[in-house]
């Protein structure tokens, strides 16, 4: 389809939108909160394949940590797979220790 077609027209308007919303480095912010499986897969990646130090500065693993500790359950100390979980799960649990441990807390952290 030529540039007159209305798709192609939606298409740029799209774009021209998320150009106005793209932060200077090129990503765009948001809170996509909720799961808590995500950022482990990306952590546990990056450090798997030897990148983790170079790949997130010292403030954004300090970010990281904080957000962990923040959805980190009161009750138990663990995490469901989900901020709304009402409940820890093993594997939630585990996927975000393994996460702080990367990140540099220790394991005698309280």
């Amino acid at each position: 389809p030529g540039r007159g077609c209305p798709a192609a027209a939606a298409c740029d308007d799209g774009v021209r939108f998320y150009t106005t919303v793209q932060c200077a480095d090129g990503h765009w912010a948001g809170d996509y909160g909720g799961p808590l499986f995500l950022m482990p897969g990306l952590v546990i990646t990056a450090y798997t394949a030897g990148v983790c130090d170079t790949l997130f500065s010292a403030a954004q693993r300090a970010e990281m940590v904080r957000y962990l500790r923040n959805v980190q359950r009161a009750d138990d100390g663990g995490w469901g797979m989900h901020v709304d979980d009402q409940h820890s799960t093993v594997f939630g649990t585990a996927l975000n220790y393994v996460t702080l441990r990367l990140l540099g807390v220790r394991a005698d952290d309280d």
